[in-house]
C-alpha cells in the first residue's frame, strides 16, 4: 500500500509524539508498504531547530532507515508561547506541508497525526486530492489542551477551534485515540463510537532492563546513601514543576537529591526558583541517550501536573517509568488519566497536585519507610508488558493499515 505519512514531529527526535512516530512508520515500511514521510524539521523538546539542520533548504528531503522524509519549514514561537503565537506555529506546518505533498505522487492512505489540529485539514485535503483513505491518530485533543492550561480561552478561537475540530473528525474516515478517555470525549462531541479505535502508545519492556550504575547516579547528582528522585521530559507549563522544586525546598535538609532530566520552555524559570531558593538538592542535566540506564538509577520517580489539567491519556513518560520497575510518585489531579492509571496499575501514590508540602512528603515517607514502596516498580512493570508493550500496539496498526477500506476502516 503507497502511505503518506503526516505529522509535525518525527526523527530524529527522541522524546515527545516524534518517539512514537517513527517506529511506527518503519514497522509499516517493514511490512511491505510504501511510505513517505511529510513532517517539520527536529525542534523539540527544546523549541528551536536541531543544529544538525540549520542552514539546510526549507524543503529538505532525507531518508530515514529506508524511509523518504520530506521536512518543511516552520515558525517557532519561542520560550513566550502565546495562544496567538501557538497558532501561527500549528498553521504554519499545516500551510508548508500541503506545499510539499506536491511533491508526492499516489496514494492510497493519508495517516495524519494530531495535533496540531490544522494539519488534519491538510491531510484532509491532500487524501481527498489523491481519492485516498484519510486516518486521524489524535494524541492530544484540541483545543481542550490549551484550555486546561490558561493558554487559550473561552472567545472566537476556542469556537473556530471547535468547528474545525467538527469538520476534521467528521471527514475522517477512522479516527484512532490513544486513551478511552479520548473515546469518551470525541463520543460526547457527536463522533459515532464506531468510526473510533484505541491505539494506545506504547512502550518496548526489552530495553528497560537496566540495572544502577553508580557513575550514572553520581552524574545525576546523587552522592552515597542519598535517595535519588527523577523527573525526566518536557518542563512546560502543563507539568507545573515549580511544585517539585518548592517540595525540594521542604526537604532541604535530608539527604534526598531531585534531579529534572530534559529540557522545555519552563526549565530557565524552574532554575531560577532553584537558585533563589538556595537549593543543593536540585539538579538539572538535559536529557539523557540512554533513557533505560537513567531511570534505572533512580531509586522513585516523580510525575507532576498542575490541578487544573484532567487530560484523558497519561503522559508518555509515565509508561516509561512503569517499564522501569520504580515507584512511583504522582502529584496530579486524581481524576486525570495519570492518576487512574497509577491506581489501577498500582504502581506508586498519588498525591494533591500543586501541594509541595503533600509532595515532600511522600518523598520523605519512601526515604525513611522504602519497604513499604516494595513491589510498587514491579507491579507497573507486569501492567505495562500486559496491556502496552510495543510488539503488540504495532501489530494493530498493522492490521487497521492493512484493512480494505469498506472493512471497518
Amino acid at each position: 500500500m503507497r502511505i503518506l505519512f503526516i505529522g509535525l514531529n518525527y526523527a530524529p527526535e527522541i522524546v515527545g509524539i516524534g518517539s512514537y512516530s517513527a517506529p511506527l512508520v518503519e514497522h509499516l515500511a517493514s511490512r511491505g508498504h510504501q511510505i513517505t514521510v511529510l513532517t517539520s524539521f527536529p525542534y523539540y523538546p527544546h523549541w528551536k531547530i536541531d543544529a544538525n539542520y540549520e542552514g539546510k533548504p526549507p524543503f529538505m528531503v532525507e531518508v530515514i532507515n529506508g524511509v523518504r522524509v520530506i521536512r518543511s519549514p516552520i515558525l517557532l514561537p519561542g520560550f513566550r508561547k502565546s495562544a496567538f503565537r501557538r497558532i501561527l506555529f500549528d498553521s504554519s506546518i499545516a500551510i508548508t506541508t500541503l506545499m510539499a505533498s506536491a511533491a508526492v505522487g499516489g496514494v492510497d492512505t493519508v495517516i495524519c497525526v494530531s495535533p496540531p489540529l490544522q494539519l488534519g485539514l491538510t491531510a484532509w485535503l491532500v487524501a481527498r486530492l489523491r481519492r485516498a483513505r484519510f486516518l486521524l491518530h489524535l494524541q492530544d485533543l484540541v483545543p481542550d489542551a490549551a484550555l486546561s492550561v490558561g493558554l487559550m480561552r473561552d472567545g472566537n478561537a476556542v469556537r473556530f477551534a471547535r468547528g474545525l475540530e467538527r469538520f476534521v473528525y467528521s471527514r475522517a474516515q477512522r479516527i484512532t485515540v490513544v486513551s478511552q478517555g479520548f473515546v469518551d470525549n470525541l463520543v460526547s462531541k457527536g463522533v459515532a463510537e464506531a468510526k473510533l479505535q484505541l491505539l494506545p502508545n506504547w512502550v518496548d519492556t526489552g530495553r528497560f532492563k537496566s540495572t544502577s550504575m553508580p557513575a550514572v547516579r553520581a552524574a545525576l547528582g546523587a552522592g552515597d546513601g542519598d535517595t535519588l528522585v527523577l523527573y525526566t521530559g518536557n518542563m512546560g507549563a502543563k507539568q507545573g514543576l515549580e511544585t517539585v522544586v518548592d517540595a525540594a525546598s521542604e526537604l532541604a535538609d535530608e539527604r534526598v537529591m531531585l534531579t529534572f532530566v530534559g529540557d522545555g520552555n519552563r526549565r530557565p524559570e524552574l532554575e531560577s526558583r532553584a537558585a533563589r531558593l538556595g537549593l543543593n538538592n536540585v539538579r538539572f542535566v538535559p536529557l539523557q541517550t540512554d533513557l533505560p540506564g537513567t531511570l534505572a538509577a533512580a531509586d522513585l520517580l516523580v510525575l507532576a501536573q498542575r490541578g487544573q489539567v484532567v487530560d484523558s491519556v497519561a503522559p508518555s513518560k509515565l509508561l516509561s517509568y512503569m517499564a522501569a520497575g520504580k515507584p512511583i510518585v504522582a502529584a496530579v489531579n486524581k481524576y486525570s488519566e495519570a492518576g487512574r492509571l497509577v491506581r489501577e496499575a498500582d504502581c506508586g501514590i498519588v498525591v494533591p497536585p500543586d501541594d509541595p508540602v503533600a509532595l515532600a512528603a511522600a518523598l520523605r515517607h519512601y526515604r525513611n519507610c522504602p519497604e513499604e514502596y516494595s513491589g510498587l516498580g514491579e507491579a507497573g512493570r507486569r501492567h505495562v508488558a500486559e496491556y502496552y508493550e510495543r510488539s503488540h500496539i504495532l501489530e494493530q496498526w498493522s492490521k487497521l493499515v492493512g484493512a480494505r477500506p469498506g472493512a471497518g476502516a
